[in-house]
């Protein structure tokens, strides 16, 4: 059996895009250190929002960043969850972040989708005759910025890893979304208070889903399991397994592409988004016509329903 990189103990884990093996402390250590690094790159401080599913991965988020506060005076956390009003599922999701919220003592926000908008994701997806996933992506991004805003937050953490960002961007190279490749998410957005726009911070951009499971798992992190009933068949999916087998060959393939991508993004000449207030919620939107994804998401829910 390996031993630890850092010990004499066996390792229970080998990082193969860093050819490290490590036991479970020296793994905990490493993956605190991966998320403080994101942190301190972007100097972040100030009040976090922490967007909460009940998955493996903003659960470990959670976990991990409310250690770091705890030594780091300058960071504050509060989670946050919304329930989006799918069947049963979303009312186990809230009972697990309830539930491990309080346990480590982190003050949780619950939003309604169905009390505030008056409509769930199924409902919306169902009248919008959009895929549940777009529909979802869409309103969460919306209800995150302006409960972040509303209430004084800083940023919005969020857990998106590796396997979530190389897979939008391998789909964009393959269909020539030049939108995404140009637009797609990086571990930092800065905050624009004066157009109501948060902060973003993604603290595990670098991770995996394996090393989010694991880091759980050692913790003993109580996580929804199932998956999300509606997104099942999604075109991610297919994308996602394309990575297997590039991953045997190549461990470090996902990373390499990313930080490609990000380092050829960083040298071309694009015009900077232009930014306006939504002439219906007073969001930030980057549509010329003025009207936000999301209102136009609603106007067509409302249109239909009609």
């Amino acid at each position: 059996m390996r031993k630890c990189r850092f010990c004499e103990r066996p390792a229970i884990v080998r990082l193969r895009y860093a050819n490290l093996p490590l036991c479970d402390e020296h793994f905990k250590k490493y993956y605190m250190g991966r998320i403080k690094k994101i942190l301190d790159k972007h100097r972040i401080r100030g009040e976090i929002l922490v967007a909460v599913s009940g998955g493996k991965d903003s659960m470990a988020l959670l976990h991990a960043l409310n250690e770091i506060s705890k030594v780091e005076d300058s960071i504050g956390i509060t989670a946050f969850h919304i329930n989006l009003g799918i069947y049963d599922y979303s009312q186990k999701s809230e009972d697990v972040v309830k539930k491990f919220a309080k346990e480590i003592g982190v003050v949780l926000i619950t939003y309604y989708l169905k009390k505030e908008i008056g409509h769930t994701i199924p409902e919306i997806a169902r009248t919008s005759r959009r895929p549940p996933c777009a529909v979802c992506g869409i309103i969460k991004r919306w209800v995150f910025n302006k409960v972040a805003y509303e209430n004084g937050f800083d940023y919005v953490a969020t857990g998106h890893n590796i396997d979530d960002v190389s897979t939008i961007l391998l789909k964009a190279l393959l269909t020539q979304d030049i939108y995404t490749i140009i637009r797609a998410q990086s571990e930092f957005s800065p905050p624009k208070i004066d157009m109501k726009l948060v902060g973003r911070i993604r603290p595990q951009f670098y991770l995996s889903e394996m090393e989010n499971r694991l880091y759980v798992e050692l913790n003993n992190i109580p996580v929804i399991e199932e998956a999300c009933p509606l997104s099942i068949g999604a075109t991610t999916h297919k994308y996602r397994s394309i990575w297997d087998s590039i991953l045997r060959m190549n461990p470090a393939s996902q990373i390499n592409l990313v930080r490609s991508i990000l380092k050829l993004r960083s040298q071309m000449i694009v015009d900077e988004p232009q930014l306006v207030q939504c002439k219906k919620c007073g969001y930030p939107t980057e549509s010329k016509a003025g009207i936000c994804a999301f209102c136009r998401l609603m106007e067509r829910v409302h249109r239909t329903g009609e």
